[in-house]
């Protein structure tokens, strides 16, 4: 019986595969809404989210480009805020107490958001 260390001695070195990349196939909406674009857009809305609504954390859960009459986008994400009813209260804290809010915004070419809405959970 062979053992393994044995085997590898007498086994052909394997040649390595060149590895080409290919880029990804050109979609509808890589067309209309290039990486660098979506990038800026995704930047534009936690950057608004954090500066006007004091999000500490920022999770954006949608973003698509919208056309109507000009480019813009249209975006849903999940912040997390500090609770102001606990912050009221002047309790002494050793963590600060953070609430998730979700919002739906909308921005034009230039990204500047022209619309955001608090979307809140229905009850039920």
């Amino acid at each position: 019986m062979v053992q393994k260390s044995e085997k590898a001695e007498h086994a052909a070195p394997h040649q390595k595969t060149p590895i080409v990349k290919t880029p990804p196939p050109l979609t509808p909406e890589s067309a209309v809404a290039p990486v660098g674009r979506l990038s800026a857009a995704r930047a534009a809305v936690q950057r608004f989210l954090s500066t006007e609504l004091g999000a500490q954390e920022v999770r954006i859960t949608k973003i698509v480009p919208v056309d109507r009459g000009s480019e813009g986008w249209s975006a849903e994400a999940e912040i997390l805020v500090p609770n102001l009813e606990v912050k009221m209260l002047g309790l002494p804290l050793t963590q600060e107490v953070l609430e998730r809010e979700h919002y739906a915004l909308e921005l034009d070419a230039d990204l500047t958001v022209w619309s955001y809405e608090n979307l809140k959970p229905e009850d039920g």
